[in-house]
C-alpha cells in the first residue's frame, strides 16, 4: 500500500514538472504581444518581461482566469 502511494506522489510530481516545462516552452515560443489581442488596449512593457509570451493584459486576463475556474 506505501508503494502504491510513493509511486501515485512520484507520478504526480513526474507530471506536474512536465506540465511546468510544456507551458514554459509554450510561452517562449512567441514573443509577448503589445497589445491585448482581446480589447487592444496595450500590455505593458513591465507584464511583457515578466510573462514572456503574454497576450492578454491583466484585466482580459483575470476574466479568463474565472471562466476557467467556473468550467
Amino acid at each position: 500500500m506505501a508503494d502504491e502511494i510513493d509511486r501515485d506522489q512520484v507520478f504526480n510530481e513526474r507530471t506536474l514538472e512536465s506540465q511546468i516545462a510544456s507551458a514554459r516552452l509554450k510561452k517562449t515560443a512567441h514573443p509577448s504581444l503589445c497589445y491585448c489581442r482581446l480589447c487592444g488596449e496595450d500590455i505593458p512593457e513591465k507584464r511583457r518581461q515578466s510573462v514572456p509570451g503574454v497576450s492578454l493584459c491583466t484585466d482580459c486576463q483575470e476574466i479568463a482566469d474565472r471562466r476557467r475556474k467556473r468550467q
